[in-house]
């Protein structure tokens, strides 16, 4: 890969040596490259070992996205650098110190609606008269559980708020209002320390909770904080802006400004850009980045204004408009211009305003230009254009358009999981085992496609249930037609099982039964494949239901439990996000605030009207008094502004053409107002010919959208395949059966619930919290391990209770043995589930070894690689050729810096343990045959080979050429 080439100002970001530096990176400035290369930097040049290095994004994506540029740039193999969320770099340092203030380390997150189920779990224990009405007792549980997570936000505890409360007084002159409000204060410091000590007592945090119990084991235990500054000498902060002050706070514990000010070996990056601040309704305080430099005296100070993503045209109008936020940005605070100037020069293109009749107009103004545009700009495809919106709502009529032409689209981090048809289809299906007289349900089921039931039989069936004024299910069971055989036979089959199966497998088998996933194989399509990944989706989520269920209840849930569960959280407004596919040739629909980060050719700001563009100001329902924010409140509309910011990141998504668009109707009485932010970005409105748009859809309707367009197939960006990463399971799997790798890694079919995996995670997952607390000194006692052992079972795929029974004794004997083992031998650990990251075959190859450990067996001492195994045991020329550990050998060497003097397989169940060794030159021809394999990954050709394996493959009921 050619070096990338720093322009001067990002060169000066990136190479410096020590002290606070605030890099000012306004939209396409090449942000991301700048922390990246400050990385390189500090591992090659300043000879930084990785474990000295944090670096903190906002985003699971952008952390994973940071993790892939590195191993861009970075030699074949290396040890990540501490690359983690906020919450994701909390919650590494409280599992491993939590016992310090008297926290369980084996905690586990909630979710928000697992947040919501536990305070509704417990309303009717806690003491409450106002937030508790009892003719809707959850009436206020959403809107508390985001005001403690407000208060988390400003680092405030249950203690400091329980003392505002007590010590309120209310500025109201009406006594008894003032009495009333003083009290509802003290109920909800009431309510904030009671969850807070539900969750300690369900050894449950929120994560709100990570970044406040961290925050208080460094104020408490300075031996702690002086461990992980010691160890940490640089920091990078991403997204800086979109700090919360209790972020901030740990940024600041961590590298003080005196810290930092009189060392010559610390460093402190954060990068950032006021401009692009769009999260205040998540906490995030703008004052952080406009106090950064009185908060860190002699702070350097870089503005990268070169802008690498679109034409000056799109740039100029998006400056006037965030002009507006003066003075509350840093370009008047400290006298900078942000002026983007644009590296790709000058267009003939201006951006547009066009302000259209009805809504109706506006979509089909979007289609047309669509397909106009693909006709003009030879090098554009589909994935080249974005519609976006202020809300999700607000993109329905579009869907529906692009749908209704053919046009391949998909929606971009959408919520709206349970509304999808594939999801609503499972979730009927559970719901007529528990409830025949579901009559909304039992229409459903029978309108699945795969069951092949006429809809004159269906219609027959409602209209006598109609007609005779009687219960669906009844006429359902009467009704002789032979297609309506196999869903009653199956619907009498799994009501026998709903109290003894576990609703993942149940729900597996009825699928798998009915053949509802053939449905989306059989041909090949974006949105069969974005179907498969929301079926995936779901089922993830049940079998994480199922996960929680037991650990709280000790008891194993049914498919009642599992239907009670999604109607609660749906009710709590639960609804997760889509299924999204990368690398695929659709257009592109999302919410603004989705879009930050990317960037397209072509971008259709969409309902650009008041109340919609800029939206209401919906405040929370409870507010954070101002005596209890830390951040510097705007002289200016704090939410105007913060709107006016998102319009911004809008614009600048947009390489080359910006459409902003409006309507004068919307379907209400009166006609709309053009949004406020349009006039404020200089451009004039252009007129649209809507007759002569109409005539040429209408044309397209009548000879199909593909006459004198490119292919309309969605189809995948490149020929070929390339892998994004691989591991040695992939690699296993597609020299095994090309197509079963497809199946699995490519389209990411669900795959049946497999006891054997569910024992060797059990297994797995109880040993590293084992020896993780060997580490930390805790309990490890047999009771302790057993314990863990009880925490992590996985009970999924059995085939009955009692096979599920005997297994788990099976396990706890075999632990058993371990501990009496470890404590006999007492291992010395370098690390537990080490992650190992390298390129092979020009792919980066993930890998995660169990343990490391140095021996010294009195004949040889070294360090040695170990490799659990709960399956049979393999022999010594077996293992001697293992391809599993000769890649860990490569990446325990080549990425992690060790020599290790032998390989073990512990086999749990046997008790035995078989070690072998490595040579270079065996390291090296396992590198060809990586390279090997990924270059017949990246022909594409996944065909099948079938054999005995097909037995026991996950996917044979589907597959057209498995062996019977």
């Amino acid at each position: 890969m050619a070096k990338i080439q720093l322009s001067s100002s990002q060169k000066k970001a990136a190479h410096f040596d020590q002290g606070a530096h605030l890099v000012v990176a306004g939209a396409g400035t090449g942000k991301t490259r700048v922390i990246t290369q400050r990385i390189e930097y500090l591992l090659k040049k300043q000879s930084i070992t990785s474990n000295n290095i944090v670096a903190l994004t906002f985003t699971e994506k952008a952390s994973a996205e940071m993790v892939e540029r590195l191993g861009d740039i970075m030699p074949l193999g290396y040890e990540e650098p501490w690359v983690y969320t906020f919450h994701s770099f909390a919650d590494r340092i409280l599992k491993k110190e939590c016992m310090e203030i008297g926290l369980d380390p084996s905690y586990k997150i909630l979710s928000g609606p697992d947040q919501w189920l536990l305070l509704r779990k417990y309303i009717f224990k806690l003491d409450l008269k106002y937030f508790r009405p009892l003719g809707n007792p959850t009436k206020f549980i959403s809107a508390i559980l985001t005001f403690i997570s407000r208060l988390q936000d400003e680092a405030i505890t249950p203690e400091q708020f329980l003392e505002f409360a007590k010590k309120f007084k209310s500025s109201s002159t009406d006594l008894d209002a003032a009495v009333e409000e003083k009290a509802r204060w003290e109920e909800m410091a009431y309510i904030y320390d009671k969850y807070t000590q539900l969750k300690i007592q369900n050894s449950k945090l929120d994560f709100g909770d990570l970044i406040l119990w961290t925050l208080q084991l460094f104020k408490t235990r300075p031996n702690v904080l002086a461990k992980y500054k010691s160890q940490f000498s640089h920091m990078l902060v991403d997204e800086f802006q979109d700090t919360n002050f209790a972020q901030y706070q740990l940024i600041k514990m961590l590298f003080s400004p005196n810290d930092l000010k009189d060392s010559t070996t610390r460093s402190l990056l954060a990068v950032g850009d006021d401009s692009q601040s769009i999260y205040k309704f998540r906490g995030a305080a703008i004052s952080n980045i406009l106090d950064f430099k009185d908060d860190y005296p002699g702070c350097e100070m870089t503005t990268l204004t070169e802008n690498y993503r679109s034409y000056q045209e799109v740039l100029d109008p998006s400056y006037r408009l965030v002009q507006n936020n003066n003075p509350d940005t840093l370009e008047s605070k400290l006298g900078i211009s942000k002026e983007l100037t644009s590296m790709v020069g000058s267009s003939n293109v201006k951006p547009k305003i066009i302000r259209l009749d009805t809504l109706e107009d506006e979509v089909e103004f979007v289609v047309s230009t669509i397909l106009d545009l693909i006709a003009r700009e030879p090098n554009y495809t589909y994935k080249d254009f974005a519609i976006m919106a202020r809300a999700n709502g607000h993109l329905d009529p579009f869907v529906l358009a692009l749908r209704s032409y053919g046009l391949p689209y998909q929606l971009v981090g959408n919520r709206g999981l349970y509304d999808r048809d594939e999801v609503r289809d499972l979730i009927a299906l559970l719901k007529i085992l528990i409830d025949s007289h579901d009559a909304i349900s039992l229409y459903r089921v029978l309108n699945i496609t795969t069951l092949n039931i006429d809809a004159s039989v269906i219609s027959s069936i409602l209209s006598t249930a109609r007609y005779n004024k009687t219960p669906l299910w009844d006429v359902f069971l009467k009704n002789p037609d032979p297609s309506l055989d196999l869903i009653k036979s199956l619907i009498e089959k799994y009501q026998a099982q709903i109290t003894k199966d576990l609703p993942s497998d149940l729900l597996y088998n009825f699928v798998t039964d009915i053949s509802y996933i053939k449905q989306f194989t059989e041909n090949e399509s974006i949105e069969g494949n974005l179907s498969i990944g929301n079926l995936n989706l779901f089922l993830e989520k049940v079998k994480r239901f199922q996960l929680t269920f037991k650990q709280e209840t000790k008891e194993l849930p049914t498919v009642v439990d599992l239907i009670d569960y999604l109607d609660l959280i749906m009710d709590a407004g639960d609804n997760p996000a889509q299924s999204e596919i990368e690398d695929i040739d659709t257009i592109n629909l999302l919410t603004v605030h989705a879009s930050k980060g990317l960037e397209f050719p072509v971008v259709f700001m969409v309902n650009l009207v008041s109340n919609r563009f800029p939206t209401r100001n919906r405040r929370d329902k409870f507010e954070v008094p101002d005596e209890l924010l830390s951040e510097t409140l705007p002289s200016g509309d704090e939410h105007l502004q913060e709107e006016r910011r998102l319009f911004y990141v809008g614009m600048t998504r947009a390489e080359k053409y910006l459409y902003m668009l409006s309507a004068k109707n919307y379907g209400g009485r009166r006609d709309t107002t053009p949004s406020g932010y349009l006039e404020e970005t200089g451009i004039k409105e252009t007129e649209v010919n809507m007759l002569d748009l109409k005539n040429a859809l209408s044309q397209l309707s009548l000879f199909g959208v593909e006459s004198g367009f490119k292919s309309l197939t969605g189809r995948p960006l490149s020929n070929g395949y390339e892998p994004k990463f691989l591991s040695y399971s992939q690699m296993q799997a597609f020299n095994m059966c090309p197509l079963n790798y497809k199946y699995k890694y490519i389209l990411n079919l669900p795959a049946p619930p497999s006891h054997a995996l569910s024992f060797g995670i059990s297994i797995h997952d109880t040993l590293r919290d084992f020896h993780n607390a060997l580490i930390i000194g805790a309990d490890t006692s047999l009771e302790s391990l057993l314990n863990m052992y009880a925490q992590n079972w996985q009970p999924l795929g059995y085939e009955d209770a009692d096979h599920r029974d005997l297994r788990y004794k099976e396990g706890a004997t075999l632990l058993t043995n371990y501990h009496a083992d470890v404590i006999k031998n007492k291992p010395k650990h370098l690390g537990l589930e080490q992650s190992f990251n390298l390129t092979l075959g020009g792919v980066r190859f993930y890998g995660k070894i169990d343990r490391i450990d140095v021996f010294d067996d009195g004949k040889e001492s070294g360090i040695e690689i170990i490799d659990y195994k709960t399956g049979s045991p393999k022999n010594q020329k077996e293992v001697d050729k293992d391809d599993q550990i000769t890649i860990y050998a490569i990446g325990a060497k080549e990425a992690l810096g060790y020599d290790p003097k032998k390989f073990s397989m512990y086999y749990l169940e046997s008790g035995e343990v078989i070690s072998t060794t490595r040579t270079p030159e065996q390291l090296e021809e396992k590198k060809k045959q990586v390279s090997a394999v990924v270059e017949e990954m990246k022909k594409g050709n996944f065909e099948a080979t079938p054999g005995m394996h097909c037995s026991w493959c996950d996917y044979k009921d589907i597959c057209p050429y498995a062996e019977k």
